[in-house]
């Protein structure tokens, strides 16, 4: 594919060495990224909560309920 996995999954290639100016930078840049990591996530979330509720209605509905059966009783 011509990319390293970590970019494939991060979208850039890390920083090996830094001098610390660059590192109060990437700091920054960091807790940018992890703010909205945090954000998709919680997004992510809720969206298949609610997913999972409208599954979960829909197939109540369609499911039939059993016949009360007793002991005795001729299926």
């Amino acid at each position: 594919m011509g990319t390293s996995l970590f970019k494939a999954n991060y979208s850039y290639e890390p920083m090996i060495l830094l001098i610390p100016q660059q590192a109060i930078k990437t700091s920054e840049t960091v807790k940018e990224r992890v703010e909205i990591l945090i954000n998709l996530y919680k997004n992510l979330y809720k969206t298949a909560k609610l997913i999972q509720e409208y599954m979960r209605k829909y197939y109540n509905l369609k499911k039939s309920e059993w016949p009360d059966l007793k002991e005795g009783d001729k299926v």
